[in-house]
């Protein structure tokens, strides 16, 4: 985010502009004409006030020129773009024959991933790990074997950053993986055989299980401390006390504490060690996600100075930054006070110092935190005063889904649970809130914050299968509902169940004209379908039209497990790449749109309000350039009359409309909307 402030000489030339519009704009040109023509006296004074703005300050970025227009809050905040892919190294692409994706297979597909548009790719977890997801990480400075060599991982990289993409991976810091010899190391004990401290004990929370622990939230424990400090000017004294239960992930009935008696057990049926005599015992430790991925914990200096040399050992191999999971989780286990101040403070302070030490030597190093939170007020922190640089935007995931599905931005807040609320009111307010957000982001950032939209990713439903299939009404949220089944343990259809490809095109339209980073999920340009649970999420990317033609799977297909949905079909690459009405024709042709339009890939984001909750409108700016988009919502035909905007002055022009759509159009000051469809305005 490049703040820019055009202060009273900037408002001057908009004025200028809206004089210039009320005094030769009585009559529209009708599609692809000039302007009418004005007066040289108001052309003048525009141009005036225009210059001086643009002199006012030096200004950097693509727009670097002020024109005659001005934001409603007289500044203009850019966000440098990309449109970023999520990919699953395990799901994507094979190449060596085992059914398993890898590096190689992915540098082989880098040519698709270039021509469909991307500029950027998050990899999930590729480090060393004994899980198939990748977020038990055994081993911190090495790769997945599954997925090749480190030499195959670097010249992936490097191809990739000769197509122009930059590459960001899963880094895994709130916890480690069982089978990790930091914790395998701390299981011996506080004390080794020697007597010398055990240097790995203190990189995870061990309590003994005879310690005082009390049926207390974290936050009734804390307040207890703090009024006894008060009371007794120090702790001298005080029995320390632990929640029984108030796990941050799972809820407050559930707890965070793991035996390591009952590790022990299982890790000698496992046949990870030899006798329950090699592991400590009578200890508990945290670990919020289960006792597989116990939490390192960070109140130790040497495990803080550890995670700064794993992401520097990674930026020097190449990589272009981080996506960091569980980010708010690195000092918030506790569901009680995750988002106390206090908790704040510590998540923020370990951030801040990891950001530092990487812009030490890595200084375009790019951070976006996973931060799981509809409420938006919770986030700011997460981006403030030099912490990362984006987070994902969970809540206008939501907003994208709820306006797609129901063709409408028509919202009942009151039925929404307080923990699935994405706004108040009666309308989801996408635009208006999402000014608000960045209005607070972009000044607890200083104005480097950048957004990262997205619909789903690897936790939750594919966005084909919410618009194709029913889900559990009674789920709190349906992006991570169960699917219903019928009596055959098939999904079942949806009455509008017709209508989902169209409506994966119009969330397309929306995600890929905000401003910031969109990111997809491998495979939604093709309407991969995917329900919970997760493995079912996360199948085989779909190149084939038959990909299991002949009783196996073709050469290439990264079918590591049994595929559920992605079977082939209509769903492929290869049935949609030459059919101009598919949906990734229709996402490459939205990206090239984007990429090529400096407001859509770098601009600021204002309102144009209609009165209607049938289409979504908004304008997109950067210093000298702004175009209106306008998404219809519905399958059916809509004829709007639009006006000059009192700031940014009349869109007479049409920038872009779909190859295959034939209805849309300006004529004057009418615009016509094909159904489900988007027209963007200059």
């Amino acid at each position: 985010m490049k703040k820019r402030n055009f202060g009273k000489k900037a408002l001057s030339a908009g004025l200028a502009f809206l004089l210039l519009l009320l005094a030769g704009c009585q009559e529209q040109a009708e599609l692809g004409s000039e302007s009418p023509s004005v007066s040289e006296e108001v052309k003048t004074e525009a141009a005036a006030g225009q210059t001086e703005t643009a002199g006012q300050e030096e200004t950097s970025g693509p727009m670097a020129v002020v024109s005659n227009f001005t934001a409603k809050d007289g500044v203009i905040d850019e966000q440098e773009g990309d449109v970023f892919y999520e990919i699953y190294v395990r799901a994507f692409r094979d190449s060596d024959g085992d059914h398993i994706g890898d590096f190689k297979g992915l540098e082989e597909q880098v040519p698709y991933l270039a021509d469909l548009g991307i500029t950027g790719i998050w990899l999930m977890p590729v480090t060393a790990s004994s899980s198939t997801h990748g977020y038990s990480v055994d081993d911190y400075y090495d790769v997945a074997s599954d997925y090749g060599t480190m030499e195959e991982f670097e010249s992936m990289l490097e191809t990739c950053h000769e197509n122009g993409i930059k590459v960001i991976m899963d880094l895994v810091v709130n916890h480690c993986g069982g089978n990790n010899e930091w914790f395998l190391e701390a299981l011996k004990g506080p004390t080794l055989e020697d007597g010398s401290p055990n240097p790995y004990w203190d990189y995870f929370t061990f309590v003994p299980s005879d310690a005082n622990y009390v049926e207390k939230t974290a936050e009734e424990i804390h307040q207890e401390e703090e009024a006894y400090l008060a009371e007794h000017g120090s702790m001298d004294g005080y029995e320390t006390q632990y929640p029984l239960y108030d796990n941050a992930t799972y809820g407050p009935e559930q707890t965070v504490w793991r035996s390591t008696d009952e590790l022990a057990e299982r890790m000698v049926s496992g046949g990870q060690v030899e006798s329950a005599d090699d592991i400590v015992s009578g200890y508990n430790f945290i670990g919020i996600f289960g006792s597989g991925m116990p939490d390192l914990n960070f109140e130790s200096e040497a495990l803080r100075e550890e995670i700064n040399n794993v992401g520097a050992f990674w930026l020097e191999k190449g990589v272009d930054g981080f996506r960091l999971d569980a980010a708010r989780h690195v000092y918030g286990d506790f569901y009680s006070n995750i988002y106390s101040d206090y908790i704040f403070e510590k998540n923020m302070d370990f951030w801040k110092g990891f950001r530092a030490s990487l812009e030490e030597k890595y200084s375009d190093a790019y951070l976006v935190g996973e931060v799981w939170e509809k409420d938006t007020d919770n986030v700011v922190p997460f981006v403030s005063d030099g912490g990362l640089h984006s987070i994902f935007d969970f809540n206008l995931s939501g907003k994208i889904y709820e306006a797609v599905s129901n063709e409408s931005t028509a919202y009942d807040s009151a039925a929404a649970s307080e923990t699935n609320k994405l706004t108040d009111g009666t309308d989801l307010n996408i635009v208006k809130d999402l000014i608000t957000y960045y209005n607070k982001l972009g000044k607890g950032s200083d104005y480097e914050f950048i957004d990262c939209p997205f619909i789903t990713n690897h936790d939750q439903n594919r966005l084909f299968s919410l618009l194709h299939y029913q889900f559990d009404e009674t789920a709190d949220d349906i992006l991570v509902a169960n699917v219903l089944l019928d009596e055959n343990e098939k999904p079942v259809l949806r009455e509008d169940a017709d209508k989902a490809e169209s409506r994966v095109k119009v969330a397309a339209d929306i995600l890929l004209t905000l401003p910031g980073k969109p990111f997809l999920y491998y495979g939604e340009e093709i309407g991969m379908d995917g329900a919970k649970p997760d493995s079912q999420i996360r199948e085989c990317m779909g190149w084939f039209e038959e990909p299991f033609a002949g009783g196996t799977g073709k050469a290439g297909l990264a079918d590591y497990e049994e595929a559920h949905y992605s079977l082939g079909g209509d769903a492929s690459v290869e049935a949609q790449q030459d059919d101009p009405e598919s949906i990734l024709s229709h996402y490459k042709e939205v990206i090239k749109v984007r990429k090529e339009t400096p407001a859509l890939m770098n601009g600021d984001i204002d309102e144009y309000v209609l009165d209607s909750q049938e289409i979504v409108s908004y304008i997109r700016m950067t210093g000298d350039q702004r175009v209106l988009v306008l998404i219809n919502l519905t399958g059916k035909e809509i004829v709007q009359e639009l006006e000059a905007d009192p700031n940014y002055g009349a869109f007479t022009n049409v920038l872009f409309r779909s190859s295959v759509d034939e209805t849309s159009g300006l004529e004057g000051t009418t615009l016509t909307l094909a159904p489900y469809s988007m027209v963007v305005l200059e």
